[in-house]
């Protein structure tokens, strides 16, 4: 018997120490193909983000938008200011209004709160639709047809088609905010039922109808129209002022076109597009007719206040001149000398200077503060005339007393006649700016009923739902990328571990889907895929393992192999069936044991049973007779796992392993022992020093290099030395995955549909060279209890 641990041992295919490797870095490469694996799932995601899009686009309400475009014309005060201004002193107007200051007062509750109270927007009502679907199959009827009908009977929902329109609907304040309810009845009359669906009262179209609650104040209800199904319930509710105003707030913006273009843009979204239009209009009308008042007020106020001095400057003239004539009748005509002609003049302008900045003074007096600083250079501006003046007085009383009783009553009629004529222009050119006022904006561009919503958008919604998708998948692939536990260089693997890499075995659909079948019991056949579909890119990869054994193996005068993995779900059950399955198309005799007597279930792969088994002839329930079975489809034997037992491990030390291995050595070329995992069971280095050969088989992303180090050491514990390792369920797409045969086998099959299409009796003819080309094997009857196992294979047999 030859053992592993022996001096004559089978060595390992690459028994020198491997050559160091440096740890790859990450290439795009490696992306690029991990997405490509994954194209699957990206696609997955993305198909599921476009129908949750579609889903939401078939669904959503429709929102539309109103817009009206206005002007601010910043020049109107500088063609408004008086013509007699200083020229060195613009009117403060003349600045002319700011774009934002106008976006705040379009914005303002005095200009919203004339819209809400026109359109009477603090009342919404709105027809039940049915849940889900309803809003959508009514928003798809057109209101030219009438009425929808209401599907299976369903006439307490719209279905399209309805129309209410309320004149009044006061309810007590408690009750504001609160839902109310209206059924339409027969011909045209209804019924509103309270916040508890208690009835109210009943009315028709065009009467208003009171309802006592039991408040100080009854619930008062006009409808001006009502078209609906009857049983159609509609919901009523009265909110605040307040709260209408800041509701339509929110769905109202104002912007400035561009910068310095003084064109605002005013805009209002919401589902009622005929009332988007009506409420758009609205504030741009009310805004610009407020400025219009506003302006006209302030000239109002300007004339009613030079209309009160023009009186009393008058009656001063009157006065001055009364007071002259009388001077001149009492002294005669006095000459008045150059100097006091001049003295004259200078008098009298500035003191109808001080006069008009006293005026002026008056008016500021009236909308500004005394702090102001306009208040404050019109003082100043008067200390500075007052001073002047008093200088003048001083010269003219230095004048001979005749000249200087004529030089100031000539002054005071001067002066007021002056005052008097400037007054009645001022108020000439207010009243001309009260009957023309335009105020300083304008309206551009009136609201019309949009016909298209403005949201949702299909196009930028798909968009981005695809670009969601294919992130979102994308994502899902790196994640669940990096979560998984393997190592992504086979190289660097047998580095760190120090065992060769057999065999990278790629994913097979095929096999996927006869592992279904045998889990759920389906399966009326042995689920070996080497019999199944010879030509299947994993079988191909396990030919290559086959080769390789048989070259490795080819000295030993006996060759047991075991399979084993760290933990379950790796694949070893599938490795040990096919290598079998494989070896034994090449006219080898081989058996197949099922050594997991816990969860052993190669019997399922095989379609027999699972007793007798190996628990059965260890515990000598059984003869090698009674426990082997011959399977022709596969051509192998098969001693499945037997009973189950608690004690497997003892059962294997106690039971005669050695003297059963070693008989069976002697009538079979290669037996292929299916160990359970050694990092959960003991029996795998029970089992490895009866083998001439142990290999760990892991699965991809199912394993990492620290697990594979703890298997080779529990082995090298007891004196065995695994020859490799084989990756099982290689993913497409991966660029270290060997696909073997892919290109050829694919090759062959569409050549082979084609000859069988074109050329008569090509079937039987592929059959014929099957059958001479890959003999199958000729398989023993069951050994019997008593029957000895020849030492030597029958050559004419095999």
């Amino acid at each position: 018997m030859y053992l592993q641990n022996e001096v004559n041992s089978i060595p390992p295919l690459n028994p020198q120490p491997l050559p160091r490797i440096e740890e790859r870095s990450v290439s795009i490469r490696d992306y690029v193909d991990l997405l490509v694996e994954g194209r699957k799932t990206i696609l997955l995601a993305t198909l599921s983000a476009l129908l949750i899009a579609t889903v939401y686009l078939v669904l959503a309400p429709r929102t539309y938008k109103a817009d009206a475009m206005l002007r601010i014309d910043k020049n109107k005060a500088l063609l408004a200011a008086p013509l007699h201004s200083d020229k060195n002193q613009a009117p403060a107007e003349a600045d002319g209004p700011n774009a934002q200051r106008e976006v705040e007062i379009l914005r303002s509750r005095s200009v919203l709160g004339k819209v809400v109270e026109n359109l009477n927007l603090t009342v919404q009502a709105s027809p039940r639709y049915f849940p889900v679907i309803g809003e959508t199959l009514a928003r798809k009827h057109d209101a030219h047809d009438g009425l929808a009908s209401p599907w299976l009977g369903f006439s307490r929902w719209a279905w399209g088609g309805e129309k209410l329109k309320v004149d009044t609907f006061d309810v007590p304040d408690r009750y504001l905010g609160k839902e109310f309810t209206l059924i339409a009845l027969e011909a045209g009359r209804f019924q509103l039922l309270g916040p508890k669906d208690e009835p109210l009262a009943e009315g028709s179209v065009g009467e208003s109808i009171s309802a006592d609650i039991g408040e100080s104040t009854p619930v008062i209800l006009k409808l001006s129209e009502l078209e609906a199904n009857p049983g159609a319930h509609f919901d009523l509710t009265r909110k605040t002022s307040l709260e209408a105003i800041e509701t339509l707030q929110k769905a109202f913006s104002v912007k400035e076109v561009s910068k310095d273009t003084d064109i605002l843009s005013v805009e209002l979204k919401g589902k009622d597009p005929e009332q988007l239009a009506k409420s758009v209009n609205d504030i741009a009308t009310i805004y610009v007719n407020a400025t219009v008042n506003w302006e006209s007020a302030e000239a109002g106020q300007k004339l009613a206040f030079l209309e009160s001095q023009l009186p009393i400057v008058k009656e001063r003239l009157e006065k001055a001149e009364q007071s002259l004539s009388a001077y001149r009748q009492k002294h005669g005509a006095v000459d008045i000398s150059a100097e006091a002609e001049i003295l004259l003049k200078q008098a009298s302008d500035l003191e109808t200077l001080g006069i008009q900045l006293r005026q002026k003074h008056d008016e500021q007096s009236q909308r500004l503060e005394s702090e102001h600083p306009d208040m404050i250079a019109t003082n100043t501006q008067i200390k500075h005339v007052n001073g002047k003046l008093a200088a003048l007085n001083k010269r003219i009383k230095d004048l001979p007393r005749t000249q200087q009783s004529v030089v100031s009553l000539s002054r005071d009629v001067q002066v007021n006649t002056e005052l008097y004529t400037s007054l009645l222009n001022s108020a000439q050119e207010q009243r001309i700016a009260a009957a023309g006022s335009l105020g300083n904006s304008r309206i551009v561009d009136y609201a019309v009923t949009p016909e298209k919503p403005y949201w949702p958008r299909p196009g930028l919604l798909l968009a981005i739902a695809g670009l969601l998708g294919l992130t979102g998948g994308s994502a899902t692939i790196f994640l669940r990328y990096s979560l998984q536990r393997h190592d992504n260089y086979p190289a660097l693997l047998e580095y760190q571990v120090g065992l060769p890499l057999y065999a990278a075995i790629p994913h097979s659909k095929k096999q996927q889907r006869l592992a279904r079948l045998i889990d759920q019991g389906k399966a009326r056949e042995p689920g070996i895929l080497a019999s199944q579909d010879p030509q299947d890119i994993s079988v191909e990869s396990l030919r290559g393992l086959r080769t390789t054994l048989e070259a490795t193996l080819a000295n030993s005068e006996s060759k047991v192999i075991m399979v084993s993995s760290p933990a379950p779900g790796m694949g070893k059950s599938f490795v040990s069936t096919n290598l079998s399955a494989l070896l034994a198309s090449i006219k080898k005799r081989v058996l197949v044991i099922d050594a997991d007597m816990r969860n052993g279930k190669l019997h399922s792969a095989f379609s027999v049973d699972r007793q007798p088994g190996l628990s059965d002839l260890l515990a000598g329930r059984a003869t090698l007779g009674e426990v082997i079975i011959s399977l022709p489809e596969v051509g192998v034997d098969f001693i499945p796992k037997g009973n189950t037992v608690l004690n497997p491990a003892e059962l294997l030390v106690i039971g005669n392993l050695e003297e059963i291995i070693e008989q069976l050595k002697s009538f079979y070329n290669h037996i292929v022992i299916d160990s359970p995992p050694i990092l959960g069971a003991t029996d795998p280095a029970i089992l490895g020093k009866h083998a001439d050969a142990t290999f760990l088989v892991v699965k991809e992303g199912r394993y990492t290099a620290q697990e594979l180090e703890v298997s080779f050491k529990r082995f090298q514990q007891v004196g065995i030395k695994p020859n490799g390792f084989i990756i099982n369920n290689m993913k497409e797409g991966s660029s270290y995955s060997p696909y073997y045969g892919y290109a050829y086998s694919t090759q062959i099959d569409a050549n082979q549909k084609s000859l069988s299409e074109k050329i008569p009796g090509y079937q039987a003819v592929e059959e014929w060279f099957r059958r001479n080309q890959e003999p199958e094997t000729e398989v023993l009857p069951p050994l019997a209890m008593d029957d000895e196992l020849p030492l030597v294979m029958d050559e004419e047999r095999t």
